[in-house]
């Protein structure tokens, strides 16, 4: 048989060793970079917490700190206007305003309130 009328000769079965060996890197690659990643944003989450208990621990051991934050935070809102105080496009007139009031319970007897002194019902009944 010449070598015109056999089957073209290729690489056989090497090509299908080298695409599952690049496959196989590429997924080892995609793999590591991932756990990389993973253990990044594990170790910041964990540096965010840490600093989160350590500024807790100082607000509880020094008031000095405390009222530094407490007046950063009013300082904030007062430049940023946290608070609406009414009378805005949004805010209807009086929200904010607190209104103080005391109730007290009256006899509805008109003898009642002549005696205790004070003022009769200027309106009358009714």
């Amino acid at each position: 048989m010449a070598n015109q009328e056999g089957a073209p000769a290729g690489i056989g079965c090497l090509s299908t060793i080298v695409g599952l060996l690049v496959l196989v890197g590429v997924v080892v690659l995609v793999f590591f970079v991932g756990f990389i990643a993973l253990l990044v944003v594990g170790g910041l989450i964990l540096v965010g917490l840490v600093v989160w208990a350590v500024d807790r621990l100082l607000l509880a051991l020094s008031p000095k700190r405390r009222e530094r934050r407490e007046a950063a935070q009013r300082a904030m809102v007062w430049r940023f206007g946290g608070f609406s105080t009414g009378g805005g496009p949004f805010g209807s007139p009086g929200a904010g305003e607190v209104i103080d009031t005391t109730a007290t319970e009256r006899s509805t007897d008109r003898s009642d309130r002549q005696q205790d002194g004070s003022d009769p019902d200027q309106l009358g009944q009714g």
